[in-house]
């Protein structure tokens, strides 16, 4: 009877893990190398309502969501990456600085169906462990709902 109970502390434990596992979303490395959607810059105090989105903007996707820029239907593996970074003005020249943030959309239209089958996740700074969305992404999808009839994504690959 207890060796019975072991087991199934053991199974559930395991399932738990990959349930987690399932969740989490590992920071996007080598991002960088993926194509570049776009580029953006949002001046400060050009807007009250752009104040969180100062700096410069970079827009990557890797080639599963290359595929649903065309399109507007992004397939299952899609990775979208906002980066926010500082703008730094030297010398005339309005350069890029450190990172504020990096924004995460991944589609799995299996796992994620309550917010259009993605998967939303921000990275403050260089803190490439700790997820700051605690709701899956809901308050995102509030936001990306508007972009519906491009699969949720509002940029555009030109």
């Amino acid at each position: 009877m207890k060796t019975k109970s072991i087991v199934l502390s053991a199974v559930a434990a395991v399932l738990l893990v990959g349930a987690l596992w399932a969740e989490s979303v590992e920071f996007p490395i080598n991002f960088r190398h993926w194509v570049r959607v776009s580029t953006g810059v949002v001046l400060p105090n050009a807007d009250a309502k752009l104040m969180s989105e100062e700096g410069m903007h970079d827009i990557f996707a890797n080639q599963e969501a290359v595929k649903g820029y065309a399109s507007g239907d992004f397939p299952d593996g899609s990775i979208v990456i906002y980066e926010l970074r500082e703008a730094k003005p030297t010398n005339g020249v309005l350069a890029e600085g450190g990172r504020k943030r990096l924004d995460v959309m991944i589609k799995d239209s299996e796992l994620y169906k309550s917010t259009g089958g993605w998967r939303f996740k921000r990275f403050w700074g260089n803190d490439e462990t700790h997820d700051a969305i605690s709701d899956s992404g809901a308050m995102c999808f509030s936001c990306h709902s508007k972009a519906q009839a491009h699969g949720f994504v509002f940029s555009r690959l030109q």
